[in-house]
């Protein structure tokens, strides 16, 4: 298996320490996109919904309003801090949990939720362990269950080689690189249902929606 751009404990210690500026910095360049994300997963009010790096918890709270009193919300964050924040954040909801975890093993039943979302944390991930993360959401997604995937995109010719040269230079601050979402997610055998690109200054993001094929999303 390949490894992380970064350790596990080199990210945990990097989000750990950007988890009291996040909302400052980076919420004002993803938060629009992660609310088009949601719009796209379509939450019904009794949905079980989960919400795959967290952060500081803007998106739960969004998908809290969308379930209203009968489904649920869970965030899972590698960071504690972040974790933190969103907890403190839901005010003891008892609709939403917080867990502090790794998506390359989730902690939790299989066939656990109607709907998943992934906002700019799969870029995150090399190659293999993307393909492994896919597999888990498919284990967790009910059959026939939804997912948005929202990252950074390979659309623009010019973008993969300024990440690559950035993270070479930074690698600490630049731990992601560039994915063809929609080309990863049908190789995880999820089924395409629309792919809208947007742009963040001069960085194209993929927003990709889709569903758990049945055949593999009903897993023991």
């Amino acid at each position: 298996m390949g490894t992380r751009t970064r350790n596990v404990q080199d990210s945990k210690a990097w989000y750990n320490a950007l988890s009291r500026y996040y909302d400052v910095i980076v919420d004002p360049f993803q938060g629009r996109l992660r609310r088009c994300g949601i719009d796209f997963l379509n939450v019904s009010p009794d949905d079980h919904v989960l919400d795959i790096g967290c952060g500081t918890g803007r998106g739960l709270g969004t998908l809290q309003n969308a379930v209203g009193s009968d489904g649920t919300v869970v965030g899972i964050d590698i960071a504690e801090q972040m974790c933190r924040i969103t907890t403190e954040r839901l005010d003891d909801d008892s609709r939403s949990a917080v867990i502090c975890g790794d998506a390359l093993a989730l902690p939790f039943d299989s066939n656990s939720f109607d709907a998943v979302l992934v906002s700019f944390t799969l870029e995150l991930f090399e190659e293999d362990h993307q393909m492994a993360v896919l597999d888990e959401i498919q284990r967790v997604l009910a059959p026939g269950g939804r997912l948005c995937v929202i990252a950074p995109s390979t659309a623009s010719d010019l973008i993969s080689p300024l990440y690559e040269r950035f993270n070479d230079v930074f690698p600490t601050l630049v731990d992601s690189r560039p994915l063809d979402v929609s080309g990863v997610l049908s190789r995880a055998d999820f089924e395409i249902l629309r792919v809208q690109i947007e742009w963040v200054l001069v960085v194209p993001v993929e927003l990709v929606f889709g569903r758990c094929n049945p055949s593999t999303g009903d897993r023991p």
